[in-house]
């Protein structure tokens, strides 16, 4: 396997354009929504109610799905990526190292594959030879993708450098994944905590992450504190703001509190569930209408979110989160302020039902 080797700064990035309207802009809202209180927030701006717009006003939903979670994850390469310099590659049986690989992996204009723990799918070997890497990563250790793939890899892509980010927990893999100096975040206006205890909150923030030109860090939502590395990483970006995601339910106020004392700036994006923070964070991150792409994934399964968020973060693109069989009034409020050109589910109708294609308020 070869070693890894210090890289030229060479690697894609997310557009710059606008880039500082648009952190100023985020950290303006993202500031407003809940700087002075740990309280859940409802929407960012008034909002109909879901049932006074017409569905017709909205495009018809086109999907991007695959056989399984692992094809899934090729075809969103195939919507996205012609190339990429850097390709990251977790596992799809368990979502805590790739919750904190997809803002990174959307930061280098890269995508997100997934594999089994044991043996790479022969269609994931095929597409990281498309793409060309420079470098393959691999994020989590052994008990998530184990050396046999690794040899695997080395075996099938040639050309390439192969590093693995590891560590004891998923919160030491996001750090060291987000604070890598090569296929890590170099810089951060804004850091985004999500707690790693679920995935619904960090997915959504993926692409609101790159489009901010910020990092997301994993962590534990229910501790009383964070642990000094992760300190130290926030000392280390110096970012503008640290937004925590979702209620004290899931980041507590302790954090919060330590943040503050610690002389951050500190926001809050919260909602009643998680429909409603993805709906919160999206109000932020997107404040006026794209006209663009927003993408569907599923609030209740997680891998087709994962691999979903690269592509939406490369795009400049959102990630709302709905049910298996419906869209919440609040995602579909959202989408009418957005007007965009384009809506794409992720996943099948095994993930999301022919009612999500035909926009069917819950």
């Amino acid at each position: 396997m070869p070693l890894r080797s210090r890289l030229p700064a060479r690697f894609r990035a997310a557009p710059a354009r606008g880039a500082a309207t648009l952190v100023c802009l985020l950290l303006a809202l993202l500031q407003s929504a809940g700087e002075q209180s740990a309280a859940p927030i409802g929407p960012l701006d008034p909002r109909p109610p879901a049932a006074a717009l017409p569905a017709a006003a909205l495009p018809a939903p086109t999907r991007i799905h695959g056989v399984d979670r692992y094809d899934q994850a090729v075809q969103a390469s195939r919507a996205g990526f012609d190339r990429a310099d850097i390709v990251y590659l977790a596992s799809g049986q368990t979502f805590a190292d790739a919750l904190g690989a997809g803002a990174v992996a959307g930061s280098h204009g890269s995508p997100l594959l997934l594999t089994p723990r044991d043996a790479l799918p022969p269609t994931v070997t095929a597409e990281i030879a498309r793409l060309q890497p420079t470098i393959v990563v691999v994020v989590g250790g052994t008990a998530s993708v184990s050396d046999d793939v690794l040899a695997q890899l080395s075996r099938s892509i040639t050309g390439a450098t192969f590093l693995r980010i590891d560590g004891a927990d998923r919160y030491e893999v996001s750090r060291a994944l987000v604070t890598d100096p090569v296929v890590g975040v170099a810089a951060a206006e804004v850091v985004l905590l999500a707690a790693g205890a679920g995935f619904a909150d960090a997915v959504a923030a993926a692409p609101a992450a790159v489009r901010a030109h910020g990092a997301m860090l994993l962590v534990n939502g229910a501790g009383s504190g964070l642990p000094p590395p992760t300190s130290a990483a926030l000392r280390a970006f110096a970012p503008a703001s640290v937004t925590l995601l979702g209620g004290t339910a899931t980041m507590s106020t302790s954090i919060e509190s330590e943040l503050r004392m610690l002389g951050h700036r500190v926001s809050r994006v919260a909602g009643a569930d998680r429909y409603e923070v993805a709906v919160a964070l999206n109000g932020a991150a997107h404040p006026a209408p794209p006209g663009g792409t927003v993408y569907l994934a599923s609030g209740t399964a997680f891998p087709d979110a994962l691999s979903g968020g690269p592509l939406a973060g490369s795009r400049g693109a959102a990630i709302y989160l709905v049910r298996p069989t419906c869209v919440p009034p609040a995602v579909l409020a959202d989408l009418h302020r957005l007007a965009p050109r384009e809506i794409v589910l992720l996943g099948g109708p095994a993930t999301l039902s022919p009612t999500v294609q035909s926009l069917t308020p819950c």
